[in-house]
């Protein structure tokens, strides 16, 4: 699987034949730019946010979705986001977009063993303060930051983490058998 950072909080994972896209920027543009995406996930639960034109399979509302090699799960009870996860290639990645506090264990329960999490990190130092709060709390093997300005690097979030140095790289080419066992890897993604 190959995963992609398309800027703010609109992620591209490729498997085999299928991708899907979250919260895409311009679905019109970024579906050109990579193969066309076979599912598109909003995590908003604004309305107008929610209105996505896409002749591909639109998970925008909690629950649970399966469609071509992608097993999705949308949570309610996170304020106005909706969390997800997704199984594709007995890998399971967690996508939180907009989470402003840690989780309650209710919530946590949700994103037992993940091995990928895609976390926003915001632009603010708080937000990065709770953004590796919630990374700790997951225990993920691998954590991927978006949502912040590549520019403007998330450095509280990286010195939390501690992950000062990380090289970014174009994508994330990964397989179940690469995932670390023992630590949490920190990836920045650059912007494709």
């Amino acid at each position: 699987m190959n995963i992609f950072w398309y800027g703010k909080n609109s992620v591209g994972i490729d498997s085999g034949e299928n991708s899907l896209m979250a919260n895409p920027l311009d679905l019109e543009k970024e579906l050109k730019s990579a193969r066309a995406a076979n599912v598109v996930l909003s995590s908003s639960e604004n309305e107008e946010d929610r209105k996505i034109k896409t002749t591909s399979f639109l998970i925008n509302n909690p629950g649970e979705y399966d469609v071509k090699s992608f097993f999705v799960m949308g949570f309610t009870g996170f304020g106005e986001n909706i969390p997800y996860t997704v199984e594709v290639e007995n890998v399971r990645l967690c996508y939180l977009a907009g989470l402003d506090k840690e989780l309650t264990d209710a919530q946590l329960e949700n994103f037992s063993d993940v091995d990928i999490l895609l976390i926003d990190v915001g632009a603010s130092d708080d937000s990065n303060e709770v953004a590796s709060k919630i990374v700790n709390q997951i225990e993920p093997r691998i954590v991927i930051p978006i949502g912040y300005n590549p520019e403007k690097k998330a450095s509280v979030f990286f010195k939390e983490m501690g992950a000062s140095d990380v090289e970014p790289q174009n994508k994330l080419n990964i397989k179940k058998k690469d995932l670390p066992q023992e630590e949490t890897k920190m990836v920045v993604l650059s912007v494709a």
